[in-house]
């Protein structure tokens, strides 16, 4: 659910600004609203060959891994996109239920009791709950970032797209444990540890027009099994908090 250039980064916040009081009060929002608000910037043109909404023939491959993979595809990022779209408090269920409704919009309407059933919560590996906040992790290869236009916010954050191989984009996405709302101003390192070999880290800078979304490029073994300790000082708090992952790179 992403855009070319800045278009995905900006939906994000906009999104924010004009549901942050529904977030607030718990309630979420359909994959109609979803769909509509953000995800139509990519998905509505088509934009560098994303399936168009309702376009079923297109979504169809994309459902041979399940309608899990698809919403973990989204949760953790991919391409230029970070985790949950540079959103922390877009929910899974706001996710799969946004999926489902590009698949087939007439059926999602038609059959709200089968796509509120499909989109209960599911356990989330990039996904920490610490020190009252909710915090998200993603990660996308850095060559990945290239396919976009030179200028584009994908290509010229944090400095560029590093050359050699190894590198990848590591996203981080916060928000309030109780109230949902986004988390900035915050203070984000991620350690990337294993054993027998030195670890790998680095300081995440606020990404542009992100909301509550902070990343960089670490650079990392393919491949390898890696323990993440995120660290994170929110503001006007003392001590950092760690939230710790696992993952498997691809």
């Amino acid at each position: 659910m992403r855009s070319s250039g800045i278009l995905g980064f900006a939906a994000a916040a906009v999104l924010l600004a004009a549901h942050g009081t529904l977030l607030a009060q718990g309630a979420e929002r359909s994959g109609k609203d979803v769909a509509g608000t953000v995800c139509s910037a990519c998905h509505g043109p088509g934009v560098q060959g994303a399936p168009r909404i309702g376009e079923r023939e297109a979504w169809a491959p994309r459902f041979s891994r399940g309608i899990d993979g698809l919403v973990r595809s989204a949760i953790h990022g991919h391409g230029g996109m970070p985790a949950r779209g540079g959103q922390a408090n877009l929910t899974d269920g706001e996710l799969r239920a946004a999926i489902l409704y590009m698949f087939d919009p007439a059926g999602a309407d038609a059959a709200p009791g089968h796509a509120a059933a499909a989109a209960a919560p599911r356990a989330d590996p990039g996904h920490r709950a610490a020190g009252g906040m909710d915090i998200y992790l993603g990660m996308v290869r850095a060559e990945a970032l290239l396919a976009y236009p030179r200028e584009s916010v994908e290509r010229t954050m944090h400095g560029g797209v590093p050359s050699g191989p190894g590198y990848y984009h590591v996203n981080v996405s916060l928000a309030d444990e109780r109230t949902h709302a986004p988390i900035t101003g915050a203070r984000v390192s991620v350690r990337f540890e294993q054993p027998g070999a030195p670890a790998a880290a680095a300081t995440l800078e606020p990404i542009p027009l992100g909301a509550a979304s902070y990343g960089n490029y670490v650079r990392l073994r393919p491949g390898a099994a890696y323990k993440v300790v995120v660290s994170v000082g929110r503001p006007g708090s003392g001590r950092p908090v760690a939230a710790r992952f696992e993952r498997r790179l691809d």
